[in-house]
This record gives structure tokens, sequence and C-alpha cells, in this order.
């Protein structure tokens, strides 16, 4: 079934370039059949950073594919407009029956087709951002893959590589130092049991290395500070944002870019005019409301973004 869309103005161009951060990026999980008219619909209310992954377990690539070709043909857009990053997910991430590379073939080669699918699938020639959707089981092997994404930077076909699901420094530093190109995304699950990454986003933000965050809104302990909490409410309802606003307001104030795969006409709209206010330079929390909010996840402010310099 079709989504329908509201009649509205597109943002077919901004004063925010493209890649201005941080910025939110459409999340595409899970969305099936609807993935089409959902990148569709998202792209047309002015998001311009696409996720996805070569794992159909998890993500239809195809269809962000014809989701992304649709909107351009809408807007008037054309490639270099769009930002797209997907992902390279290893045999032991895939569903045994819908792998979408030969799981028999060398390490390097199943990289290699694994890119050949997802530049098929989302018709295009180049991949913005290429992620290693997880590590190996071993350094030999983690490294295999990774200098194999950089072939495809060496020769155009990749933009920038990254990692994701990386929860180590010492590993992300290990990653980093035998890196020859250096990673340009960490994207990890934002949450309390991996202590929100306070040590791997400091490494990040001192490198240049964009932190993507995911479960940004839904991780346990994350939905109780924006969706329940009395002073988010209150800012919220001041400012004439949802609290859910209020919250990645917070996150992309961190210099966070995090993954919304929001299929709510009403709240995709209003995120991309959030992001594109904060990303003109304008403070929507001051510190003490950012300070509450850090509170609120169990941490002060100042541990919580120790890279970022804070004045009451």
């Amino acid at each position: 079934a079709s989504i329908g869309m509201k009649k509205s103005s597109p943002m077919k161009s901004s004063s925010v370039p493209r890649d201005a951060k941080p910025t939110l990026k459409y999340g595409t999980a899970w969305k099936k059949e609807k993935t089409t008219q959902l990148v569709r619909m998202a792209i047309t209310h002015g998001f311009r950073h696409i996720d996805t992954a070569c794992q159909p377990k998890h993500y239809n690539e195809a269809a962000v594919g014809e989701g992304w070709k649709l909107a351009a043909s809408d807007l008037g857009l054309v490639r270099e407009d769009i930002w797209l990053q997907t992902k390279y997910t290893s045999v032991s991430g895939q569903d045994p029956n819908n792998i979408p590379y030969n799981p028999h073939a060398a390490l390097s080669e199943q990289v290699r087709q694994s890119v050949a699918k997802s530049l098929s699938n989302l018709q295009t020639t180049y991949i913005d951002s290429l992620v290693m959707h997880g590590m190996e089981n071993s350094w030999d092997k983690t490294l295999e893959v990774y200098r194999t994404m950089e072939e495809f930077v060496d020769d155009g076909t990749v933009r920038q590589i990254g990692i994701s699901n990386c929860y180590q420094l010492d590993a992300l530093k290990y990653l980093y130092e035998n890196a020859r190109i250096k990673p340009k995304v960490v994207q990890n699950r934002f949450y309390r049991d991996a202590n929100y990454d306070i040590k791997i986003r400091q490494f990040c933000q001192e490198r240049g290395i964009e932190y993507q965050s995911f479960w940004t809104l839904t991780a346990p302990g994350n939905r109780e500070a924006w969706y329940s909490n009395a002073n988010v409410a209150h800012y919220a309802a001041s400012k004439k944002l949802s609290t859910a606003n209020i919250f990645y307001a917070f996150v992309l104030q961190l210099g966070i870019s995090p993954l919304d795969g929001s299929t709510n006409e009403d709240h995709v709209e209003e995120d991309v005019l959030l992001m594109k206010r904060i990303q003109n330079g304008e403070q929507i929390l001051d510190v003490e409301e950012m300070r509450s909010i850090a509170t609120s996840l169990g941490f002060s402010l100042e541990d919580f973004a120790p890279h970022l310099t804070f004045q009451r």
C-alpha cells in the first residue's frame, strides 16, 4: 500500500550544506515493503542522509534505491544531493536463507560482492559512506574486511568508511591505528549499558569521526528521560516542540548524529526543521536544560560530554 504524503513545500534547497554536522540520518531498518514510500517521504520533507545495509534480514536496500530515485525525480534532485550510507554485514549477521553474497567465497570477496550488490540495489555508481556492520571474530578477519573497504575508497567507489557496533575504546583505537584510511564514522547503540559511549564519543570528536547513534529514543533509560520526564515536558511546552524533539536537540547539541527512523510524516517534518535550526547555529536548549537531561540519564553534563566546554 502506498503512503499518502501531505502537500507541503519540499525543501529542495537550503542554506545549510548537505553534509553539515551533526545531522539526522533517516534510518531504514525493519521497514520492509514500506521502505520505498518512507524514504521518498523522508527526502521530500528534507532528509538528505539515508542509512541502510546490505542485510536483507533487516533492510530492504533495493527499496531504498527506489525511494531516493523517486524523491529525486519529484524534487529535481541529482545523486550528489543525497548522501547514501550502507553496510557490509558478515555472514553471522545475515539470514542464512538470504545472504546477498557467496558465503563460501574468501572474506575479501564477500565484501566485494556485498558492495557490488549495494551499488546495484541503490542504483548508484558510488557510495557516500560504507560501514562495517560489526567486527569479525578475530583481528585478522576484521582487518581483512577493513582493508578491502579501503580499496573501494582508493578507486572512488566509496567516499568514506567506518565501523558500527564497536563498544570497546581499545578496539576502536587499535582499528584506527592500523587503518591506512582512517574511519570517518562510528555508529553505535546509544544507551546506558555502554555508558552512552562517553570515552568513544570523546575519541571520535578529537579525531573528526562522526559519531552516529541508534536506539536514541527507544533504548531502556532513554525513553524515560524524554517521554515521562516532567522537566522535558516543561521544556517542550515552553519551546513548542515535542518531548522527542527535546531529546533529539540534546543529542544533536552534544555533536551526535542520530539515526531517525520515524514513519510518522508529521514527526519527520518536525525533526527536519529542528535539525536545520541547530545546524544554523540555534541553541535550542541552554546549559541548565542540557544539564537536567544529562542528570536524568545518570551523569553530570561535564561527565557526559567532556569534549565540550560548559559555562553556567
